[in-house]
């Protein structure tokens, strides 16, 4: 299909990053996520199977959606370029932790917001592991969200 004519080509989103740990790894890639419920703090994420990111949100039942800054553009396309599986992802790009993210793990300065969460189920669909979280702890920043839309990325603002 041409990526034209493909109407998820068009659906403005999040560039959101997902982070997670179990014993001596960790991981974190650039990924995908949208809320569940308005009612409930429950999101989903989308990890390809295989990865190192999804062995470990598995293992540890414990994942971080991090909503990355305005400036997180390079980091963006670092993370989404790069496997767990191969390098440490946090040493290979110098990824520094936000000095905000109090208890929250794995959360890379300069994030507009992170939602530390709980997973309460997961799913198989070709090729790609769904994880539903339970947010239990989140906060943000005073950063702009960054927004990725027909292969561009914008800052968000007030219209």
């Amino acid at each position: 299909m041409n990526i034209k004519n493909n109407v998820f080509y068009w659906l403005p989103c999040a560039v959101v990053f997902v982070s997670t740990a179990h014993e001596d790894k960790r991981d974190i890639m650039t990924a995908t996520a949208m809320f569940v419920s308005e009612k409930e703090p429950l999101l989903v994420i989308s990890v390809a199977k295989g990865h190192l990111t999804e062995a470990l949100i598995a293992q540890s039942g414990r994942f971080t959606l991090i909503i990355a800054g305005d400036d997180q553009k390079q980091l963006a396309m670092q993370l989404g370029s790069a496997k767990g599986e191969n390098t440490d992802k946090f040493e290979r790009f110098d990824i520094k932790a936000s000095p905000d993210a109090g208890g929250a793990a794995l959360v890379p300065a300069g994030a507009a917001a992170w939602m530390e969460c709980e997973v309460e189920s997961s799913s198989e669909i070709k090729g790609y592991r769904l994880f539903i979280g339970r947010v239990v702890n989140q906060n943000e920043t005073v950063k702009s969200p960054l927004v990725w839309h027909k292969d561009k990325f914008f800052k968000l603002g007030p219209a």
